[in-house]
């Protein structure tokens, strides 16, 4: 399992929970990358989510690497290849496709998603229109929200299991 961001707090709890659901999770192939509050090496980032939504490698993003798995996908399967995020300013210049926003405020707390209260902590989101065209891989496994602030939090639960279940292919 190879870890992108190694950024304290958010690495820390991620490893902590996937650890409490199978203490051997670093010996599964996988690709994670956690929320940050300091985004860089973008670019090494989304080549990374290329190459595990390709080449069928389970990935893991959180908050940050949720909207970078979109922006991977506007880019190279939806053909928008200035699609970035408010976050990141003008990165393609004046003509940078915004397909993640900046709210409005800070999204935190608990909030309801699909019936689970779940813990977000955000300021940007993927918009809704692309949000419905985006079609995941089944082994990809993303959320804005935080599930490593709930104990064995059923999506990184069925994460370790698909990982797992590649281990040896």
């Amino acid at each position: 399992m190879q870890i992108v961001e190694n950024e304290g707090d958010f690495v820390t709890n991620v490893k902590r929970a996937l650890d409490d659901i199978d203490s051997s999770f670093m010996d599964y192939p996988g690709i994670i990358i956690c929320g940050t509050h300091s985004p860089d090496g973008l670019d090494e980032k989304i080549r990374m989510i290329k190459e595990a939504r390709e080449k069928g490698i389970p990935f893991l993003g959180v908050c940050h690497g949720h909207q970078l798995a979109c922006l991977e996908y506007c880019r190279n399967v939806l053909g928008i290849k200035d699609a970035t995020s408010e976050e990141f300013g003008q990165e393609y210049g004046k003509s940078s496709t915004y397909v993640i926003k900046k709210l409005p405020g800070l999204r935190v707390g608990i909030q309801e998603v699909d019936g689970r209260m779940e813990s977000f902590w955000n300021n940007y989101e993927i918009d809704s229109a692309i949000l419905k065209q985006w079609k995941k891989p089944s082994w990809f496994f993303t959320a804005q929200f935080h599930p490593e602030y709930a104990e064995k939090h059923p999506l990184l639960v069925e994460f370790i299991n698909y990982a797992k279940s590649m281990q040896n292919k």
